[in-house]
């Protein structure tokens, strides 16, 4: 195995590779590079190749009840990501379209459709609340679940995830 550094990140030459930091796991792979991260409570790898990012949520990352705060409005077209992982469970990756122009109560707004629209409805309950805000719950027997925005390329606009 030969491994070298970049960018602060430790890049191993392997076909596949599982780490566990301090309760944290964070592993891509591609094309052979694996880059692993795992310092702090929330673990993020890079895919040095590709510059995709992978989220795996450490052990105090979930919560029974999320608010993700849009502040800003839209000054460009774009996307949010989301990834939403239930312990013990897979990660869905939800993806929302946002226009230019959209102001923050609205896209709060289009950020709970698509929630409503992506996640299995026994399963979460999705709102808003003080008009900018979005709120995700569990329902029912659903495990604890971490949220991560993965990716905004909407310029103007911040998010803000916050354990409730």
């Amino acid at each position: 195995m030969i491994t070298t550094r970049i960018r602060g990140l430790v890049a191993l030459s392997s076909i596949a590779l599982a780490v566990t930091l301090g309760g944290c796991a964070a592993a891509a792979v591609t094309g052979g590079a694996v880059a692993v991260a795992g310092v702090g409570v929330k673990a993020a790898a890079t895919v040095v190749e590709t510059g995709a990012a992978v989220i795996a949520p450490g052990r105090s990352d979930y919560s029974n009840k999320w608010r993700l705060e849009c502040s800003g409005n839209a000054e460009s077209d774009g996307q949010v990501v989301l990834h939403i992982t239930p312990e013990r469970a897979e990660r869905q990756v939800v993806t929302i379209a946002i226009k230019k122009g959209t102001g923050e109560n609205a896209v709060a707004r289009a950020i709970r459709d698509g929630l409503r629209a992506q996640l299995d409805k026994k399963g979460f309950k999705v709102e808003t609340d003080d008009g900018e805000d979005v709120l995700v719950k569990r329902k029912g027997r659903t495990p604890d679940f971490a949220l991560a925005v993965a990716e905004n390329t909407v310029k103007g606009l911040r998010l803000n995830p916050d354990k409730e």
